[in-house]
């Protein structure tokens, strides 16, 4: 049954892609472009279900929870993509993620140092919703360059 069901989830958002991974970066990237950030969720949510150290969905999570500003999971997400990036040894990868790594460190003392006021956290998590925005990484591409999707 389980099975079944994350097979639904992957169709219904673009799970072709994913079976067919010869561009997941791309995919990925189109969709959170074209404003389909929950879709992305998605995606991560799918790939986390099947293997929680699954590296692209702990990414393509923490993009989200950026995005959206999601303070209840951001450290976590945050936390999770250091601690499994730490353990991945492709070349490509390795090298965007000594940059990005420090970027996730940095943004954690920034979000602990300076919270967000409450007044503030709506007009920041709409902008979130508007589209032909970037997803904001490099590590997907990097993943995509080393052959994991492969």
């Amino acid at each position: 049954m389980k099975k079944l069901v994350i097979t639904f989830m992957l169709a219904v958002v673009g799970g072709n892609a994913i079976f067919a991974q010869t561009n997941f970066h791309t995919n990925v990237t189109n969709l959170w472009y074209q404003g389909y950030k929950t879709n992305v969720l998605a995606i991560a949510n799918a790939r986390l279900t099947i293997n929680s150290n699954d590296i692209a969905g702990l990414i393509l999570k923490a993009e989200y929870d950026l995005a959206f500003l999601e303070l209840d999971t951001i450290s976590n997400s945050f936390q999770r993509v250091i601690q499994i990036g730490d353990t991945i040894t492709t070349t490509n990868f390795v090298k965007r993620f000594e940059i990005e790594r420090q970027n996730l460190l940095d943004l954690l003392d920034v979000f602990k140092d300076e919270p967000i006021p409450v007044n503030e956290l709506p007009a920041e998590k709409a902008k979130a919703y508007i589209k032909e925005k970037p997803l904001p990484t490099d590590l997907i591409e990097a993943l995509q360059k080393d052959g994991y999707f492969n």
